[in-house]
């Protein structure tokens, strides 16, 4: 486990060259660098079950998808988000995805996550976002946290995102 960031609490989970697992207040951050991996998916699966088990009143999930152009994910880590996004248990209130980048290809990834996360899952609905305030709006009304602000999550991004 990597020390909590005093100004945010954002507490570092675990760092890779492909991604962040981090939480902030009842969130969970997956924050990739570049490609989505099945490893990572996984990991951060395992990681949020162990952390949100111990969050009254349960937590919520973001997935934050880089500006740089990713590609689509392949077969196999398709399938690891399905199994991730239908897991079981109470303590899962919602899962988002913020997709950084703009413009057309931007539209296009949220178009195939909505589709991705839609598909087959038991759990929550899908939230695909496009900017930290919607996200933000999303989780504070998900959590009943009015802490839960755009410049707060925006931050918190970041210090997962640099250390």
């Amino acid at each position: 486990m990597v020390p909590s960031s005093s100004a945010m609490q954002v507490e570092l989970l675990e760092r890779t060259d492909a991604y962040v697992v981090a939480t902030w207040r009842r969130i969970m951050l997956l924050v990739w660098s570049g490609q989505a991996t099945v490893a990572g998916v996984e990991r951060s699966r395992a990681l949020f079950r162990q952390w949100a088990e111990r969050q009254p009143g349960g937590a919520a999930f973001l997935v934050v998808v880089p500006r740089q152009s990713t590609g689509p994910p392949d077969e196999a880590t398709r399938a690891a988000m399905q199994r991730a996004a239908s897991a079981p248990g109470g303590y899962l209130k919602g899962i988002a995805t913020l997709i950084e980048a703009e413009g057309f290809i931007a539209a296009s990834v949220r178009a195939l996550m909505m589709r991705l996360q839609a598909r087959g899952t038991q759990g929550p609905p899908p939230n695909i976002f496009r900017t930290p305030a919607e996200v933000a709006a999303w989780a504070a009304a998900l959590l009943q946290d009015r802490e839960v602000t755009p410049e707060q999550l925006a931050e918190a991004i970041h210090v997962a995102r640099e250390g």
